[in-house]
């Protein structure tokens, strides 16, 4: 058996394992690719759970919140773009021990421009939305494609790219954006009920996209809406991670028909 899991706190069920199915189906090794979700608390040090992960022959992981930077501290070898991200979503296991990658930014990036049909960014200006994991990852994505990036979170954390990281309430006075990006945990869980405290204004021409993804629109897709922005949920960016941890994996174990 060929495994693989999601590494998560517990929370409402996860897509990954129906992403993953539909993936290997057809696969030459379909019948041996397994994938769990593994609901863990978090830690700082993660490097005795990876070396006892290893031994037991794991092959790979997928990474959600809260765990993302943590699991990045703790790998020692990463991919350049995991490396200038500062956080991981997608180890895989080598003979030596583990690499970690982020999908998180071409998967936000891929997602969204597969989604334009014509439609170009015109002030080249993002909206970010919290600055934990998966924000940084989309702030690379959108910093190294020439975007200027507003981030706005509860808390700044130190060494965010040298972005300044605003209280939410200064929305009100942003520049207009082309896009603005839900990467907090707000819609997620236990905290499925809120969403970022953005001023919210007319935002026709504006897309709004969510990095949560469930059964019903959260309620910043919600507010989005309502300001007349075009909303996408999480399920677009978290297909595109999948294909590119598989990628990934693929290309480090050699499997045959990838």
């Amino acid at each position: 058996m060929i495994r693989f899991g999601l590494l998560r706190v517990a929370g409402p069920p996860s897509r990954s394992p129906e992403l993953y199915r539909a993936l290997w189906a057809g696969h030459s090794l379909e019948a041996q690719l397994h994938y769990e979700v593994l609901e863990l608390a978090p830690r700082r040090d993660w490097s005795t759970w990876l070396d006892a992960a290893h031994r037991e022959g794991w092959s790979g992981f997928n990474v959600t919140i809260p765990h993302k930077i943590d699991l990045w501290q703790s790998c020692e070898r990463r991919s350049p773009e995991a490396e200038a991200i500062g956080a991981t979503n997608c180890i895989a296991r080598i003979p030596e021990g583990w690499v970690c990658h982020n999908t998180d930014a071409d998967g936000f990036w891929f997602s969204w421009e597969d989604l334009w049909n014509g439609y170009r960014p015109v002030r080249q200006r993002a909206w970010l939305l919290g600055n934990g994991g998966a924000a940084r990852a989309i702030a690379y994505a959108l910093s190294s494609r020439g975007f200027a990036v507003d981030v706005f979170a509860r808390t700044p954390r130190h060494d965010f790219f040298g972005l300044e990281q605003r209280p939410f309430a200064e929305t009100a006075q942003a520049e207009h954006p082309d896009v603005i990006v839900n990467a907090t945990s707000m819609g997620h869980g236990d905290l499925r009920d809120l969403a970022p405290p953005v001023v919210w204004r007319n935002l026709n021409g504006v897309w709004a996209v969510d990095a949560v993804y469930g059964s019903a629109p959260t309620p910043f897709q919600i507010q989005a809406a309502n300001a007349g922005a075009w909303v996408v949920d999480g399920m677009p960016m978290l297909r595109m991670q999948a294909k590119k941890a598989w990628e990934y994996w693929g290309e480090v174990l050699g499997m045959p028909d990838f």
